[in-house]
């Protein structure tokens, strides 16, 4: 049953992920930090989504921004690093309710001004700047409570298009699970019988991301932003209030 339960999770997530770039985490996490303890499924789901990033990252590679994905990627890394320390020792309680205050702010923000940028800003130090920083931010929050880089998302989803903001927060993704996955099998947070759990769910992953690949080019994606606000939304509030 815990297998199924995982699978039909990690099947949620891609399919969130290969639509719109980002998703697998959040979804994922969502859904299965109401069942089991909150430090073992934010490990399992840190490589758990290593495989929709690759995936994801290999069939979008001729869509790449290799400007600005590198820098965004960068950031989300260093972040990363600092926001796993935190995860090891602030209380799980603390923790989760941090998760959905965060995720609270997402479906808020989704649901009140839907983004639809039609054209990227001009390359620019500021802009790569901004990009950085964003990252970095956005980094602690995932390395700490493994999902919602509320800034980043919101930084990439009003100033890029759908196709620019994917590919950047693809690229970023990738990089920054492989760093949180480092990170946490150094502090003890990873074990094998964890990591055994994360590679039984590769069979949602696999079928979620390829579903979400074909929509996302089928499906208006503000009505997607939407719907995935909409169904984080209960989740998040049993986070916060229990």
């Amino acid at each position: 049953m815990q297998i199924l339960l995982f699978n039909l999770a990690a099947f949620a997530g891609a399919c969130a992920q290969g639509m719109t770039g980002f998703g697998s985490g959040t979804l994922t996490v969502s859904l299965l930090v109401m069942l089991f303890p909150f430090r073992d499924v934010i490990a399992t789901v840190a490589m758990v989504v290593l495989v929709p990033n690759l995936m994801l990252t290999w069939l979008t590679r001729h869509e790449m921004d290799w400007r600005r994905g590198p820098v965004a990627a960068l950031g989300l890394s260093l972040g990363i690093v600092v926001g796993g320390q935190l995860l090891a020792i602030l209380p799980a309680e603390l923790l989760r309710r941090g998760l959905g205050m965060a995720i609270l702010v997402y479906v808020g923000l989704m649901l009140w001004r839907t983004p639809t940028p039609e054209h990227a800003p001009p390359r620019s130090p500021r802009e790569a700047g901004f990009l950085f920083g964003c990252g970095a931010v956005s980094g602690v929050i995932v390395g700490a409570v493994g999902v919602s880089p509320i800034p980043l998302l919101i930084y990439v989803s009003l100033r890029y298009p759908k196709q620019i903001a994917r590919s950047v927060l693809t690229l970023a993704f990738f990089c920054g699970t492989i760093t949180q996955n480092i990170v946490y099998f150094q502090l003890g947070l990873l074990t094998g019988e964890l990591a055994l759990m994360a590679l039984l769910t590769v069979p949602g992953i696999a079928l979620g991301l390829l579903v979400g690949n074909r929509l996302h080019y089928k499906i208006n994606q503000k009505t997607f932003a939407r719907a995935l606000a909409l169904i984080l939304l209960l989740p998040a509030l049993r986070l916060v209030w229990g």
